[in-house]
């Protein structure tokens, strides 16, 4: 008899994994426990990726089925997996911290359930399909070659990856040792567990091949890779079945995470014994709970977070449902089910080379191995294959979706004026920082809107299109409001190279004072100026400057949006852990208090109006956004898809930021400062990360800021004197060791490029006031690019008319954001003006 404790022990794959080893580290030795371990993690971790795909496919069938029953069977119900599988990934986050296996029994029983309820209705539905139609489908040699582009090679891929799918659908070795510790003797456990093996593979078996027949029967050779994908009526049972599947799937991914959580977690322990990141553990009370706390370490938190998210990237890129269980299938056949079961086995019973048994098993063994293979080659093969098609679908649509417009502009808002977030909410405070970073976000959000309605013109749908924010105002406003827009746009793009060349000259800085401070104590006099590698940072950019073209630096452009999101998170990593080292809620209601850290009222003023400028910076992409709109493609029409776009990029920009604000404020409270990275000193190769990543963000995104300040005055000066070789003579030096690759410049772009750079570095020497540099910039983009231009633009397309209501609120909208551009760039000169008094020109703080 089996009692329930048995039962729920069964289901801990934990513990089976453990007894299994113990199994073959007592037969075969430590070198195939290891090997046999890599084996079997490999496939926990394959068999999480699968779940992953499976989900999202599920709740796509649902959608689907829903609107079909809704709209009809004509009508357009595409669904992207994209969102799903990440909505998935989060909630595996929140449940993988959970405090371990065995603790979640509950979702393993669960998800025990919910496998025979979506088993037996995919058999009913499949059952009630067939006899719908009366007629038996298929044939006796599968699907036909030529039949709905169904190549000989793509034949033969699918034929053995179908050997890995039943392969994966028999996968229970792993098992097998966990449900025999569960009987008792006599009779002798291996007799019973024999005559168990035999009943429950003969059942299953009966049941797959019910299941295989009836549903190749009922859709011949159309037959769906999820045969619950194929049905659409009644479509709530449908919609049970991909429900049941979506509840087994979220409780069975924890029962394959667990043991590789663990097994990591334990292994970096033992390797870092006094590390407090894996060991110092921290509590959280749990809300509206009488005494409980939530239990982890910053290990944990992290390691875990990060498992998942890797997981459901690889799903994201390999979301092939048949193949990737295939390949899963073949991995685990071979190795789990046949050769580790018969070497045991060969070993126990001392059977010699050559007898007949040996023969027997060995060739039982090399045919599993030959069907392993061939099933591994198939589901690759066909996932190669579909790898070909998405990327075709991906050069058509991947890259003109909401999708990847959010993307865009999440990569256009998070940048270096992120760091200044948690300085800007010290400021604030508790009350005004939520509610000015959401303001600010709701005003660059309509005028988003506003502003992509403008992207076609005189229509915003079908009118013609405009490839530049210049192109938009030209079309919109006129010639007059181009050359002033461009005075503007120029200045930012240069001021923003100045601020560029400070934060790098502090991130420089800031490493080798960790160092330093690393090396030789935390109280060491660890002073460095910032003037030397300023300079360094400008000789950098002096030769990048020499680079064609914008275009020919793309790769340039990836890697800052890359580097921008690593230390933006590590930031929000280090704000936590100084919070969790000190437990206490820092700050006050009004923000930094005046009197304290010898701040006056008028500097608090100062420091308050820079804030918003501070905050204003970090909302400046309406230069970039008609850009972004013209890589999407209609229909849906263009602006109705950016709309999209804007709300999602916005929201989820602003989220982090006042994550990072408050937990940044949370941690240092008023002494937060300007560069919220310059704040910390531990863990060294931590922060060193972040200002590494942050220095080759600036690096990168100074020329992206500065070629078109290079072509518009190379083009002009080209243009008023064409005969002057200074400007038009073009130069070719070969490059070492590359026979046909030269460099090609002018005297012009070697001469003034270089003068460009280097008065910038200068002016960035004289001014090195981080925060102040940035809210001046801030301020300077925010009513003409982010407001103003946007409003303009949107009145005259809709040729909205004075004193109408929406004009009032439209220039109301305006005048505001005018009226927190002055106060900003008030607060900014007058912060430059302190800095100046206090700690000089050429000081790098």
């Amino acid at each position: 008899m089996i009692d329930i404790d048995h039962l729920l022990n069964i289901l801990s794959t934990f513990f089976i994994i453990l007894i299994h080893f113990v199994a073959i580290l007592s037969i075969l030795g430590p070198r195939d426990v290891v090997i046999c371990g890599l084996a079997q993690y490999a496939m926990l971790w394959g068999t999480m990726i699968g779940y992953t795909i499976t989900t999202a496919t599920s709740i796509m069938a649902v959608v689907r089925t829903n609107c079909f029953h809704y709209n009809g069977r004509d009508a357009s119900c595409g669904a992207s997996g994209t969102l799903y599988m990440v909505l998935f990934g989060l909630v595996e986050i929140v449940l993988s911290q959970f405090p371990n296996l065995e603790k979640i029994t509950l979702l393993s029983v669960i998800a025990a359930v919910m496998s025979f309820t979506y088993s037996f209705i995919g058999l009913f539905l499949s059952i009630a399909k067939f006899a719908s139609h009366h007629s038996v489908r298929g044939t006796l040699l599968g699907v036909k070659i030529g039949v709905d582009g169904v190549s000989a090679s793509t034949k033969t891929w699918h034929s053995l990856q179908a050997l890995g799918n039943i392969a994966f659908a028999y996968t229970y070795a792993m098992l097998l040792i966990e449900i025999q510790d569960t009987l008792k003797s006599p009779p002798p456990e291996n007799q019973t567990m024999k005559r168990a093996s035999m009943y429950g593979i003969g059942v299953t078996t009966i049941f797959y091949v019910s299941l295989g027949c009836l549903g190749y029967a009922a859709f011949g050779n159309d037959a769906p890779g999820n045969v619950l994908t194929g049905f659409y009526e009644p479509f709530w049972l449908v919609d049970i079945a991909n429900i049941a599947v979506l509840i087994h799937l979220v409780g069975a991914y924890q029962v394959y995470g667990q043991p590789i959580f663990a097994k990591y977690e334990e292994w970096l322990a033992k390797k870092w014994p006094d590390s407090a990141f894996f060991h110092n553990e921290y509590k959280l009370k749990l809300p509206f709970s009488k005494g409980r706390a939530f239990r982890f370490t910053v290990c944990k938190l992290v390691f875990r977070t990060a498992f998942v998210v890797i997981t459901t990237l690889i799903s994201l890129m390999l979301p092939f449902f048949n193949a990737i269980l295939g390949l899963l299938g073949s991995i685990a056949f071979w190795p789990l089910t046949v050769y580790y079961p018969v070497t045991i086995y060969m070993t126990q019973a001392k059977i010699k080379r050559g007898e007949r048994k040996w023969l027997v098993l060995q060739g039982l063994n090399v045919v599993a191995l030959v069907v392993s293979v061939l099933a591994a080659v198939g589901s690759v093969a066909d996932i190669a294959q579909r790898l070909k098609h998405k990327k075709k679908r991906l050069k058509r649509s991947i890259f003109s979706t909401v999708w990847s417009a959010t993307a865009h502009v999440i990569t256009a808002l998070v940048g270096s004026g992120i760091l200044t977030l948690p300085w800007s909410f010290a400021q604030l405070g508790w009350i005004l920082g939520p509610l000015i970073l959401i303001l600010f976000a709701v005003i660059t959000y309509y005028t988003a809107v506003l502003l992509c309605n403008c992207y076609r013109s005189p229509d915003p749908i079908s009118g013609r299109r405009n490839y530049t924010y210049m192109e938009a105002i030209r079309a919109c406003l006129g010639d007059k409001e181009v050359f002033l827009c461009g005075i503007i746009q120029y200045a930012i793009l240069w001021g923003t190279m100045v601020g560029y060349t400070i934060t790098a000259a502090m991130s420089m800085m800031v490493i080798k004072q960790s160092h330093c401070f690393h090396e030789r104590g935390q109280n060491a006099p660890c002073k460095v100026s910032g003037l030397f590698y300023a300079v360094i940072y400008g000789l950098m950019e002096v030769v990048l400057s020499q680079f064609p073209n914008l275009e020919k630096i793309a790769a340039l452009s990836y890697t800052a949006a890359a580097t921008s999101f690593a230390y933006s998170v590590i930031g929000l990593y280090l704000c936590a852990l100084e919070f969790f080292s000190h437990p206490k809620f820092r700050g006050s209601l009004y923000g930094v208090k005046v009197a304290s850290r010898s701040i006056s009222p008028t500097t608090k003023i100062w420091h308050f109006f820079q804030a918003l400028g501070n905050i204003a910076f970090a909302y400046s992409y309406a230069m970039l956004l008609i850009e972004i709109q013209d890589t999407l493609k209609s229909p849906p029409a263009e602006n109705k898809t950016m709309n999209k776009a804007s709300i999602y990029g916005i929201g989820g920009t602003t989220i982090f930021y006042i994550s990072l604000s408050c937990v940044g404020y949370v941690a240092f409270g008023d002494t937060t400062p300007g560069n919220i990275l310059t704040g910390f000193k531990k863990p060294f190769w931590l922060i060193d990360i972040a200002h590494l990543a942050l220095l080759i963000h600036l690096v990168a995104a100074y020329q992206v800021f500065a070629q078109p300040i290079f072509a518009f005055y190379e083009q002009r000066l080209a243009t008023k004197w064409p005969n002057s070789d200074f400007f038009n003579r073009t130069y070719a030096v070969k490059i070492p060791f590359c026979k046909t690759k030269t460099i090609k410049f002018t005297l012009a772009k070697i001469f003034l490029r270089t003068i460009f750079v280097a008065f910038t570095t200068a002016t960035a020497m004289i001014f090195p006031f981080f925060n102040a540099i940035v809210g001046l910039l801030g301020s300077m983009v925010f009513w003409p690019l982010t407001v103003y231009y946007p409003v303009a633009m949107y009145k005259s397309q809709a040729k909205i008319k004075r004193g109408q209501k929406k004009w009032i609120i439209l220039q109301l909208i305006s005048m505001i954001s005018l009226l927190v551009s002055v106060l900003a760039i008030v607060g900014s000169v007058a912060d430059i003006i302190l800095h100046i008094k206090h700690a000089g020109l050429l000081k790098f703080e």
